[in-house]
């Protein structure tokens, strides 16, 4: 595989520079177009001019300034939560987030596709883990089942108690069930922990999330985390619930308490992005055209190589390979396939991404290309990459090319076998 990172050396909302190229790219996520947006960038520069780049400490210590608590307010009062807390790292919200409410002796039940992040906040939160596979409402409620008659038969300690999803799952691109995982914590007396970093901003007909996709309360969620990043095109996380729950977080969320709070500057360009997404929800309209669009294109390309492994409207896109094919194929030697279609894409001006993990990850995803299309990105532009891409395929897929170095050069990946 071509280990060779592209360097990228200038961006606009949907070209990067690339070897003195430009480039068409699919592959970072703009998804709302906010990066380049003159009225986010200029919000941000006079802001960076008042306050300087940082804070140089945590919230708790002389790290909290005004902008801090309105983005805590702004986002509160677009997903009419009860209460909000910002953190200044999006991976750290959630992995922060759940050892803070569970320790030794509780109990989190997880879907199998659950990002890092997630799994992070699992190992420090040291709590048992009982995994049910990924968006299966059937084998949640197996394991609910069989939790209850243990604690009615003594063999189990009544002790805090979560089940731990993704609203939108970044590994797969799929939506978790949320009304029938919400109707069964409520009949099992469970809390809910939902990361939604890929749904507030992107979902539903206002920006609202997962939650509103499905037409319910944001309230029905007692802990809901997402990013700022892929989202309003800032950095840092958010975390909503009830007033309880927040004020916990301020004293044992620990990338809270121990990390330099959000810089100014970054603080008011995602207030800013919010700002602008609920004057202009048609945005979120604009999105999921292109995203269907761009999901029925790649959907006929396949050609028996090639599959969509994510639905709309997720903005995140995995194409990997069609199980008829990769079933004849290691691991390793699917990665190198899907490599030699990221590298020819590049040589024909777009720029993609392999999707790729952490060795230890606990349940590792099929390989795949992550898409992420942008509002940004003209229909043309869409059509355009998809020509490339049908073009591209004969070229990998051929005789000629289908032979693959020997799999022993890459050692196995470590597996979990918990679930």
């Amino acid at each position: 595989m071509n280990n060779q990172v592209p360097v990228i050396t200038g961006t606009t909302a949907t070209h990067s520079e690339v070897g003195g190229r430009s480039v068409l790219n699919l592959a970072k996520q703009n998804f709302l177009g906010f990066m380049g947006h003159s009225a986010i960038e200029s919000a941000a520069t006079s802001t960076l001019y008042k306050y300087g780049t940082g804070t140089c400490g945590p919230r708790g210590f002389y790290g909290t300034i005004d902008v801090h608590l309105e983005l805590e307010k702004k986002i509160k009062t677009f997903l009419n939560a009860e209460d909000c807390i910002i953190y200044a790292y999006g991976f750290s919200t959630i992995s922060s987030a759940i050892p803070a409410f569970s320790g030794r002796g509780d109990l989190l039940i997880v879907d199998k596709g659950c990002n890092y992040a997630i799994q992070t906040g699992l190992t420090l939160a040291r709590a048992e883990v009982k995994w049910f596979n990924h968006n299966d409402v059937k084998d949640l409620e197996r394991i609910l089942q069989e939790v209850q008659q243990e604690t009615k038969a003594g063999k189990r300690k009544l002790t805090r108690r979560f089940i731990v999803i993704e609203g939108v799952y970044f590994n797969y691109g799929d939506l978790a069930p949320l009304p029938q995982i919400v109707a069964l914590k409520k009949k099992y007396a469970y809390r809910l922990f939902m990361d939604d970093s890929y749904g507030v901003c992107l979902l539903g007909s206002t920006g609202k999330g997962t939650t509103q996709h499905f037409g319910l309360n944001v309230t029905d969620v007692e802990i809901l985390t997402g990013a700022l990043d892929s989202t309003v095109s800032s950095v840092g996380g958010f975390c909503c619930g009830n007033p309880h729950i927040i004020y916990h977080q301020r004293l044992n969320g620990t990338g809270y308490v121990y990390s330099a709070s959000l810089p100014p500057l970054l603080t008011v360009a995602a207030k800013a992005g919010f700002d602008f997404l609920e004057s202009n929800p048609s945005l979120l309209t604009e999105l999921h055209k292109k995203i269907e669009l761009f999901y029925k294109g790649l959907n006929k390309l396949g050609q028996g190589f090639m599959r969509v492994r994510s639905v709309p409207p997720s903005p995140v896109l995995h194409w990997e390979l069609d199980p008829s094919y990769a079933s004849s194929l290691s691991r390793l030697e699917q990665e190198k396939k899907l490599q030699e279609l990221v590298d020819l894409a590049l040589t024909k001006d777009l720029l993609l991404t392999r999707a790729k993990y952490v060795e230890s990850e606990a349940f590792l995803p099929p390989p795949s290309i992550r898409f992420s299309v942008s509002v940004a990105h003209s229909n043309s532009q869409l059509e355009e990459a998809l020509q490339i891409l049908a073009t591209l395929i004969p070229l990998v897929f051929s005789s000629a090319s289908s032979s693959s170095s020997p799999v022993t050069e890459e050692k196995p990946r470590k597996r979990s076998t918990k679930g």
